[in-house]
């Protein structure tokens, strides 16, 4: 159980955010929820009873961050607990790359998780109880999917960043946590065209990754058939790209 911390969310107006904050707020927790959306953010804030801090901003706006970071330093002097759910998926239809797309979901993905981390480290390392960092990946960094180039590889970004981080962050007694989900039941999920085995809902995923965070773990994978099935073919990773990959792809993209 995690209970009585400081707790900033980002992505908390929709999806697993959402589905944290809910579970968070039970727990006598004071949370720092943001997103994009100061309106869906208020409308969150109605939803639940426990004190809370509205914090409006895009990860991938360096501005909005720095005018974020400001507001923050003058609410709370320390974060004990911080979780990175902003994301974002757009796929490649085709062999054609389109850079742009690339950019735009980098810029939320991995650089929206490093200007959060700017951002926050400070006040964790400021934490007088177990600080951690939290970010939420992707189980398709495991293996290549077909489209999702830009968004498997920014989530293989995230991975190696936080995997680094936590060497580096080590001395000032900050933990790190990576987060590997499979398909949940978000509004981004809900455009994909193609079927998503073992689709799990925001709920139960907000209390997998809690019961993780509870337990101290490093990396939290879900779920497990899923993990442990994509785990195989990445040790195994030329039968993947050979037989199973190819039957993935969209064929009237070409």
């Amino acid at each position: 159980m995690i209970s009585n911390k400081t707790i900033l969310i980002t992505g908390a107006s929709s999806g697993i955010g959402r589905a944290l904050v809910h579970e968070l707020a039970k727990e006598r927790n004071f949370l720092i929820v943001s997103g994009r959306s100061e309106a869906k953010l208020l409308a969150l804030a109605e939803e639940v009873s426990a004190p809370m801090l509205l914090l409006p901003m895009d990860v991938a706006d360096e501005a909005q961050m720095l005018a974020a970071e400001k507001r923050l330093k003058v609410q709370v002097d320390s974060l004990d607990l911080v979780i990175m759910c902003a994301g974002t998926c757009e796929y490649q239809d085709g062999w054609q790359v389109n850079p742009s797309l690339h950019r735009r979901v980098f810029d939320t993905n991995y650089f929206g998780a490093v200007n959060t981390v700017r951002m926050a480290l400070p006040l964790l390392k400021n934490s007088q109880s177990a600080p951690r960092l939290v970010g939420v990946g992707s189980l398709s960094s495991l293996v290549p999917f077909p489209r999702a180039e830009a968004y498997g590889a920014s989530k293989a970004a995230l991975d190696y960043f936080l995997e680094s981080l936590r060497v580096d962050v080590a001395p000032i007694k900050v933990a790190v946590t990576m987060v590997r989900p499979g398909f949940v039941d978000t509004p981004l999920t809900r455009s994909n065209d193609f079927d998503m085995p073992f689709l799990m809902a925001p709920e139960v995923a907000a209390k997998t990754i809690l019961r993780g965070i509870a337990k101290g773990k490093n990396t939290i994978h879900f779920p497990l058939k899923l993990s442990l099935t994509l785990g195989f073919f990445r040790v195994f990773h030329g039968f993947w790209s050979r037989i199973v990959a190819p039957k993935l792809r969209k064929q009237d993209t070409f």
